[in-house]
């Protein structure tokens, strides 16, 4: 059974992919969708795109200071419902082959915030009461 890791569409989702033994001598991993797309390569220690699907680019990314702990995670950014699927982390130096399923969900609306102008997090219920309590004080005014 595989492990699932799971996302809400806009975030972003985080693969994890090491190895059990610590230290890599050769820092080589390959990321693949469905066993057939290329999401991303790190090869000798250096990431690249130069064969990455179209659909991943600018939305991968990998932690390059990790690599020589054995530590190949990628993060993928922007989620979709058509990313859901499996995605395998394969280095060839143990022969070690990890896959995830990943499921995509809509974010609920109760937990579904925005960043307001002071840097602050503020919630929908939050912004309906501060439009509402205006209003009915307007309307409590016209009626004394």
């Amino acid at each position: 059974m595989q492990d699932i890791v799971q996302g809400f569409v806009g975030d972003f989702a985080l693969f994890p992919c090491h190895p059990e033994t610590g230290q890599v001598k050769v820092h080589t991993a390959h990321w693949r969708y469905n066993d057939n797309k290329n999401v991303y390569d790190i090869l000798n220690g250096q990431g690249t795109t130069k064969e990455q699907d179209a659909e991943y680019k600018g939305r991968t990314e990998t932690f390059p200071a990790e690599y020589s702990k054995g530590n190949f995670s990628l993060r993928l950014g922007n989620l979709q419902k058509s990313d859901e699927g499996s995605y395998c982390c394969f280095i060839p130096e143990f022969d070690h082959n990890k896959c995830m399923d990943l499921q995509v969900t809509e974010k609920p609306r109760e937990i579904q915030e925005k960043q307001d102008s002071d840097g602050g997090v503020e919630s929908t219920a939050e912004r309906i009461v501060s439009l509402l309590i205006p209003l009915f004080s307007a309307t409590v005014l016209l009626c004394v």
